[in-house]
């Protein structure tokens, strides 16, 4: 009776039930809401890493408010401080007070930011929901660093429009606590030529979010890009007025 016992309550611990997914879309949302909250202040450093050696560490600021935009500003390194981003309406604007044209460039969401194997869509929009259509494709057992054998659900993402940088992307989504760990990104032509992991899971801006954000290049061989997640915070009165083109260029 002793072993029964025991058995049975080794199996009530060892079995997780997950919440019932059917939607992809809202599957991905949430996903998204696991990385970012609404409205958000962060400091971030982004450092890239080169096959020959070279390696940039770029430190970065960040507002974001949902539904209206996100203002970055370069910290470090000192020759490229002070530059200013500004993506709005699915558009990245870029600013250099130093430079002698005094007025805000316009950059393509597909171009490498600040050299690094993430793209300027990447960084200045971070929600995928509006741009892609989703289906769900088979669960599967990822390892991760963070959760080692974690059950996932996985999310394969195509483009709406010609406009965003990846023809499509499968996401892995921890059936528990629905936190993204995985993504692969595929050019239209159908090839993968990105890897993203997330990981160093913590608290932040009130929940479990990932800290430590990986980006590999399968074009580029040994190239690597990772962003580690300094500060963040909620900001829920964030004004608009910070997210114009007159705003930028001040």
């Amino acid at each position: 009776m002793k072993k029964i016992m025991v058995f049975l309550l080794f199996s009530l611990v060892s079995t997780q039930i997950f919440p019932e997914i059917t939607d992809p879309q809202d599957l991905l949302k949430k996903a998204e809401e696991a990385m970012y909250p609404e409205n958000f202040f962060l400091r971030l450093s982004l450092t890239t890493e080169k096959p020959d050696g070279e390696k940039k560490v770029t430190v970065i600021e960040t507002l974001h408010k949902k539904d209206t935009g996100s203002l970055m500003e370069i910290l470090k390194p000192s020759r490229s401080k002070g530059i200013k981003f500004l993506q709005k309406d699915k558009t990245l604007w870029m600013y250099n007070p130093k430079s002698s044209l005094k007025k805000a460039i316009r950059l393509s969401p597909k171009g490498s930011f600040e050299g690094s194997v993430f793209s300027n869509n990447d960084i200045g929009d971070p929600d995928y929901s509006d741009d892609y259509t989703t289906v769900l494709e088979p669960e599967t057992v990822l390892d991760h660093p963070d959760f080692k054998d974690a059950p996932c659900y996985v999310i394969k993402a195509t483009a709406k429009n010609e406009e965003v940088p990846y023809g499509e992307i499968r996401m892995w989504v921890r059936k528990e606590g629905l936190l993204p760990l995985k993504m692969v990104y595929y050019a239209k032509s159908g090839l993968p030529f990105k890897v993203m992991t997330l990981a160093g899971y913590k608290k932040m801006a009130g929940r479990l979010r990932p800290s430590l954000i990986t980006m590999t290049s399968l074009e580029n061989k040994d190239t690597v890009s990772i962003v580690e997640m300094e500060k963040m915070e909620v900001r829920n009165s964030i004004p608009d007025s910070l997210f114009t083109e007159t705003a930028l260029t001040r």
